[in-house]
């Protein structure tokens, strides 16, 4: 949870995803040490609810997923295309931080992650090869993993009131308390 003392530091925020810098990489971009100084912020932990992470080589989820809706795999590729035109072959660090070539996780930003995935998700393997990409990095953060059985992308958004949804919340609530 970000809270911006003043609306200066918001304004920085907004100028460098003018910028086109994705906001995550404000945020968590590896080699920065706390990204969040500069900003005039401490990021202490970040939650990565159902992360958009792709890349160029379908893995386990993606496969899976991909069989039963061919549409969701090949719109996911020409959507991250689009939103990174300088490298569309979907290993850009912006949508695939794990990339080869990519910035070390080392340096990440901030001092806990959780990374929650779902199921049914199709972006679900990326998300758990993060959170192992992270522990294996060196980075000397904190690590947490969730996945909720049965559900798909962003379920909670669609289906607040579901038991699957208030499981998430309350998983999410201690995360950011503690």
């Amino acid at each position: 949870m970000l809270r911006f003392p003043n609306d200066h530091h918001y304004g920085r925020v907004e100028e460098r995803i003018q910028k086109n810098e994705h906001p995550l990489n404000l945020l968590l971009l590896p080699n920065r040490g706390n990204a969040g100084s500069e900003l005039g912020v401490e990021i202490l932990g970040v939650g990565l609810v159902h992360p958009f992470f792709w890349g160029s080589t379908s893995i386990g989820s993606e496969e899976a997923c991909g069989s039963m809706d061919p549409a969701s795999k090949s719109g996911t590729d020409r959507l991250c295309a689009f939103v990174c035109p300088s490298n569309p072959d979907n290993d850009d660090p912006r949508v695939n931080p794990m990339a080869e070539g990519g910035p070390s996780l080392v340096g990440l930003g901030c001092r806990r992650v959780l990374v929650s995935v779902a199921e049914k998700d199709l972006f679900r393997d990326m998300g758990q090869m993060y959170y192992e990409a992270l522990g294996r990095s060196g980075w000397t953060g904190v690590t947490e993993i969730h996945e909720t059985e049965g559900e798909g992308h962003g379920f909670h958004l669609y289906n607040p009131d579901c038991e699957n949804a208030k499981d998430l919340i309350g998983r999410l609530a201690p995360f950011f308390n503690n």
